[in-house]
């Protein structure tokens, strides 16, 4: 592990010993490990003094022999020690014991032998970390018992020494194996203590996370390694060991820094954490935990972006703009707010798809982004709505600001972009949903008027607003409440000019003003989402009056008009083929009519193509006046055409009319289609129509739309039969 020398400047480097051993030293010594160190070299040099003393005994003892014997022995013990340095055999062990025999019943005086016995023992009991080091000491004692025992039986029979006074010369025995006992039981101690500090070392060193242990006068004590590269620079060491309060101090730049925190070094983000660490006796220590949490704050700060920023535009998002705009209007200025919807993004989305909407969304954030004055803020609030924030800006700012956006849209390098723009400004005491409100309104009045210009927030608007919300609230009640009827319009046959079936047209029977038109609120069910509920009864209902048509003999087709929407919402078709199995209406009379918008909704072509492989057909209604595309009519099979009024009210007055309009029945021809006028008015815009091939005809000149009821009334409700493709 890295250490940190005990010095004011706390430069990084190796601890000693002493300081190592002190981060453990709450329970043992502090230099015990250099202790046991030296009291092993002692013991050592005290067997080797002992051994080389008997082999100076041996070599000038009286029994030549026997002595030269017991010497290569020992000589044999040696070498062995020597071959066999860390491993302690039995063998030699045996051959000790021979030695101590021996030299006892050789040597006049048993001193040489005695010093020998407790060099070995010490070294075995001071070496090896289990009791089999001890054990091994025992051959030696047996040994140098052996030989006592021998001289004195001898001496007892010789009568010249009692047997009492044997005893006296064991205790010195005794007291070497008890002690020798006592001290491999604290070798071990001490040795499985220094066991467990290494491997508290190893768990420190192997952590992920920073560790250092810093006394009260600042000294680092221990670090891992992973916090020396941490903290390997000066001013990061510096930062740390300022957490401590007598370091605040020495410390100017790190002055006043307590408690966790965090600390960038070399790049990184460290979260430091601290804890005292109390000692007996002694000042306390400071433990000091650092983590890198750079891949945190990397993962933070990415959120914190989407968070604040639109994906796909780069703008601020909706979250974070209302936090802005809660914060300006806090600080008691005016603030300005521009509500912004693009005019022809449906169109876009519609005819080109999703992805050249977005396309043309991130160019209107483009082409805005020179107009937005610094201190603004631009957003997308959602789908093809922004807005824009201008802090400590009145009325005439605002109105300046919403000019520039609008010339910035027209004026790009590839094509127009228009835009309707709601200005509005706050008064004290406005809160952020009223401004946004009131914005929201007065770009509603933008739209209205025709789009791609601003409309400035006045009383007056809000009134308009007022009135819509009501509109939205009845409408929801009329849906709910009963109060829709459906009327049914003729579709005539020009070839037989016989009624072959019947649009059927949604009206409100709105208390206190009577049938409303569909064109009035049918843009108001669409942005409430009430189309798909309304168009659910609508279906109903021309399906229970188709069926009751046919049980009256009169087998008329039923279109009805369906919208995207519709379409693509969860169990359309289901609810479908239950209303006709419920009624009794076959699937080949019901018509299902569709603008051009249902090709950019990949969920509503799929929906309007399996309810058409059930036997149900398929109009395309209002050709021409939107976005057509050759390869969807080819791709997707349609029934019929339908013809908008628009060409057919302008039929006589240019030539040009007229080459469309046999353009298109001749293409419905192409197809397998056939092609249907809408808005027929007069008998020569049907003669026309007749004698171009164009195969059936709606409008006013054979019948208005009716209720059931009244269907009879009308000259054109003569005969019927199913219209055929």
């Amino acid at each position: 592990m890295q250490h940190a020398p005990d010095s004011d400047d706390a430069n990084w480097g190796e601890l000693t010993g002493d300081s190592r051993e002190r981060v453990g030293g709450h329970v043992a010594e502090p230099s015990s490990g250099r202790v046991l160190r030296n009291v092993r070299v002692l013991t050592n040099v005290f067997a080797w003094l002992g051994g080389i003393g008997l082999a100076t005994q041996l070599l000038f003892a009286d029994n030549a022999f026997a002595a030269k014997a017991v010497l290569l022995l020992l000589l044999l013990v040696v070498l062995g020690s020597w071959r066999w340095p860390d491993r302690d055999r039995w063998v030699i062990a045996a051959v000790e014991a021979a030695v101590l025999a021996g030299s006892v019943l050789v040597l006049p005086a048993p001193q040489p032998a005695v010093a020998f016995l407790f060099g070995v023992v010490t070294r075995r009991a001071l070496g090896g970390g289990s009791s089999r080091a001890l054990v091994k000491a025992v051959p030696a004692l047996v040994g140098y018992l052996a030989g006592q025992g021998v001289l004195a039986v001898a001496a007892v029979r010789a009568g010249s020494v009692a047997f009492d006074g044997l005893v006296p010369r064991l205790m010195p025995l005794l007291g070497l194996v008890i002690g020798s006992a006592a001290l491999h039981a604290t070798v071990r101690a001490v040795r499985h203590e220094q066991d467990a500090r290494q491997a508290v070392h190893a768990v420190i060193d192997a952590s992920p996370v920073g560790m250092l242990l810093v006394d009260d006068a600042g000294t680092t004590l221990l670090s891992n390694a992973r916090a020396h590269s941490m903290f390997g620079r000066q001013n990061g060491l510096c930062q740390v060991l300022c957490i401590h309060r007598n370091n605040v101090v020495r410390c100017e730049k790190c002055r006043g820094a307590t408690g966790p925190f965090e600390l960038n070094t070399d790049g990184a983000v460290l979260e430091v954490h601290t804890a005292k660490v109390p000692q007996e006796s002694r000042p306390e220590l400071t433990l000091v935990v650092a983590v890198d949490v750079s891949e945190r704050r990397r993962q933070e700060d990415a959120l914190r972006v989407r968070a604040e920023q639109d994906d796909l535009t780069g703008l601020a998002s909706r979250p974070h703009f209302l936090h802005l705009l809660e914060e300006a209007l806090g600080t008691g200025e005016p603030v300005g707010l521009l509500v912004i919807d693009l005019d022809q993004f449906k169109e876009i989305n519609d005819s080109d798809g999703h992805h050249a909407g977005d396309e043309y969304l991130r160019e209107f954030a483009r082409r805005t982004a020179p107009a937005v004055p610094p201190g603004a803020t631009a957003a997308r609030l959602g789908g093809d709505e922004f807005a824009v924030l201008a802090p400590q800006s009145g009325a005439d700012r605002s109105a300046e600001l919403a000019g520039r956006v609008l010339r910035a849209l027209a004026t790009g390098p590839e094509r127009e972009m228009r835009a309707s723009i709601g200005v509005a400004v706050s008064a004290p005491g406005t809160t952020a949903a009223e401004l946004l409100r009131d914005a929201d309104a007065a770009m509603y009045i933008a739209k209205q008027e025709g789009g791609a210009r601003a409309k400035a927030f006045h009383d007056e608007i809000g009134a308009r607003v007022q009135a819509r919300q009501r509109d939205k609230a009845d409408l929801r009640a009329a849906v709910h409440g009963g109060q829709m009827v459906v009327h049914y319009q003729p579709i005539i046959e020009l070839a037989t000019s016989h009624v072959t079936g019947a649009e059927a047209l949604v009206r409100w029977r709105r208390p206190g003003r009577g049938l409303v038109r569909p064109d009035e609120f049918i843009g108001l069910a669409e942005e409430t989402g009430l189309i798909v509920p309304l168009g659910a009864q609508v279906l109903e209902a021309a399906c229970a009056q188709g069926a009751r048509w046919s049980s009256e003999g009169r087998a008329l087709g039923v279109t009805v008009n369906v919208s995207t929407r519709q379409l693509s919402s969860a169990g359309f078709e289901a609810s479908l083929l239950h209303a006709l199995r419920v009624t009794g209406m076959p699937p080949e009379n019901l018509t299902l009519e569709v603008t051009e918008s249902v090709w950019a909704d990949d969920a509503a072509m799929q929906g309007l193509m399996a309810v058409r492989d059930s036997g149900i057909r398929v109009a395309l209604d209002d050709f021409g006046t939107g976005y057509s595309s050759l390869s969807y009519l080819q791709r997707y099979p349609f029934d019929f055409v339908k013809i908008d009024k628009s060409f057919v009210a302008a039929l006589g007055e240019t030539g040009r009319t007229a080459g469309v309009l046999r353009c298109v029945i001749d293409l419905a021809d192409v197809l397998g289609a056939r092609a249907i006028a809408e808005g027929v008015e007069t008998p020569e815009q049907a003669e026309w129509l007749r004698r171009e091939g164009c195969a059936y005809a709606q409008g006013y000149l054979f019948g208005r739309p009716r209720h059931p009821d009244g269907w009879d009334d009308q000259p054109a409700a003569r005969g019927a039969r199913p219209v055929r493709s």
